[in-house]
């Protein structure tokens, strides 16, 4: 099997070179929960559903970052500890994360359940769910002082 460097190399196909980055189970569930579940803290990003390990997770925290698609600046109120967030290009991800929700409805009949509390979870179309996410990132990013 190829390493992910040798792959890059081999291929010059757009699917395969995005799935280096983003291709393993964990990693678009961190963007899924900084982009819709806002879940900016390592121990918030540890907490999710899915039981991820604190290795794999600071793992895929610093691919994401080498990535530019996580950035980190210091907690207002504990220096030591950081807040994640995504950058346009983690966000630009919303559409993948949509499709791949769609298309598990469709064939696997699963429901896709946002917290009631999400000001997204009303949404009536799909354009509409983006912007109200996007919207609530961008609040969340004046509130913290990233723009």
């Amino acid at each position: 099997m190829a390493s992910k460097k040798e792959h890059r190399m081999r291929s010059e196909c757009p699917i395969a070179c995005g799935l280096d980055i983003v291709g393993d189970h964990w990693t678009l569930l961190i963007v899924r929960d900084l982009l819709i579940f806002g879940r900016h803290e390592y121990n918030e990003l540890l907490q999710g559903n899915e039981g991820i390990a604190s290795n794999i997770l600071s793992d895929r925290l610093q691919k994401l970052q080498n990535n530019d698609i996580v950035r980190s600046i210091p907690h207002p109120q504990n220096k030591r500890r950081k807040l994640y967030y995504l950058t346009g290009r983690g966000k630009d991800l919303i559409g993948l994360i949509m499709a791949i929700g769609d298309w598990t409805q469709k064939h696997l009949g699963k429901p896709v359940r946002l917290p009631v509390s999400h000001p997204a979870a009303a949404s009536a179309s799909p354009e509409q769910f983006k912007e109200r996410v996007l919207h609530t990132l961008q609040q969340w990013e004046i509130e913290y002082g990233i723009h």
